[in-house]
């Protein structure tokens, strides 16, 4: 197994194809932001951050030489899409301020993809019997600290824009302003941020419902359980 052949056992063509092009581009895409800046050519620390990112999930196997198996193929590709969305076209690209709602698709989309993931490690421990809870309540339990993540995240934008957007960090990051938007002010941004980290949250944890009960009423579980269980092993 390599950066570039990925090989994570019982992983579809489709899978393996998808996962192999994620990293290439997105390790192409952060050694090019990172010599030659993004939309504007300042946003080079951007480039930084995507190598940092894929550096951070592939260091566990790397490191240890597969001591620690690589994380599970769904959620790695879950963490990529991540990065595309986030590090590459809306920050280095531009498109949060160059499309107008980019911002709260974002926010809709991150929510989600961190209510996925949390429903498939929460459900590991369920289904190891390290945890008793319902789905209802698992899925309540995702959606309330996804809601607290959006507001710490918020809390960030306004500190950001009020104390350091104007200091040494403002000037490595092109001194943009993360609260508001060309659409709108920076209140009535940060509340249409907040209602769309909750449908995000919403819906990610009842993808993972329904996942579940799909696994189970076809008279099994769901597999990610068993991928997630080995990589802690």
């Amino acid at each position: 197994m390599s950066y570039l052949n990925p090989d994570k056992g019982e992983m579809s063509p489709l899978q393996r194809n998808l996962l192999r092009i994620m990293r290439i581009f997105l390790l192409v895409a952060g050694i090019y932001i990172t010599i030659f800046g993004g939309a504007n050519g300042a946003e080079r620390i951007f480039g930084i951050l995507i190598l940092v990112a894929l550096a951070i999930i592939n260091a566990p196997s790397f490191i240890t030489k597969g001591k620690i198996n690589a994380i599970p193929v769904e959620i790695e590709l879950i963490l990529l899409s991540m990065v595309l969305f986030e590090l590459v076209w809306g920050d280095a690209m531009g498109l949060y301020v160059k499309l107008p709602y980019y911002d709260n698709f974002m926010h809709f989309m991150l929510p989600l993809y961190i209510a996925l993931i949390s429903m498939m490690l929460v459900y590991t421990m369920y289904y190891y019997r390290r945890l008793k809870m319902s789905l209802a309540g698992m899925a309540i339990v995702i959606v309330v600290v996804t809601i607290g993540l959006g507001g710490i995240l918020e809390m960030g934008e306004y500190t950001y824009d009020k104390y350091l957007s104007q200091g040494p960090l403002g000037d490595i990051t092109g001194n943009t302003q993360m609260q508001g938007s060309p659409t709108q002010d920076a209140h009535e941004d940060t509340m249409n941020d907040l209602f769309t980290d909750t449908a995000g949250g919403i819906v990610g944890a009842l993808i993972g419902v329904l996942l579940i009960r799909r696994a189970e009423k076809e008279g099994g579980h769901w597999k990610i359980a068993e991928d997630v269980e080995k990589m802690t092993k």
